[in-house]
């Protein structure tokens, strides 16, 4: 779990570094503390319920955000990896990821 959070992090830092924003101008434009975006920046917190707002304001698709140009992970330890992450969500927050992965596939 912890390497997707790293990539997302990293992706996240980059798309909004490439816009020119400070972590505190893009923390305002998702409504989040700044403390909570470094952390997500830093691979320390998942922005489950943020991913929607974030991919909007650095004005990308929601699948960009997890489009990890160096990625090392296979497609099998990813699926495995989004798997151990679903078990470990309430149900509130698996009903969000099942519409950001059906969103994704529309």
């Amino acid at each position: 779990m912890s390497n997707i959070k790293k990539l997302l992090g990293e992706k996240i830092k980059s798309l909004r570094k490439a816009q020119k924003l400070t972590q505190e101008q893009l923390a305002e434009m998702v409504d989040i503390d700044q403390r909570t975006l470094s952390a997500i920046e830093c691979g320390i917190n998942f922005p489950t319920k943020n991913f929607v707002k974030i991919a909007q304001a650095l004005k990308v698709d929601l699948k960009e955000l997890f489009d990890f140009d160096n990625t090392e992970l296979s497609d099998d330890e990813i699926k495995q990896e989004i798997i151990n992450l679903l078990d470990c969500i309430n149900s509130r927050d698996l009903k969000i990821v099942y519409k950001l992965i059906k969103s994704m596939l529309l």
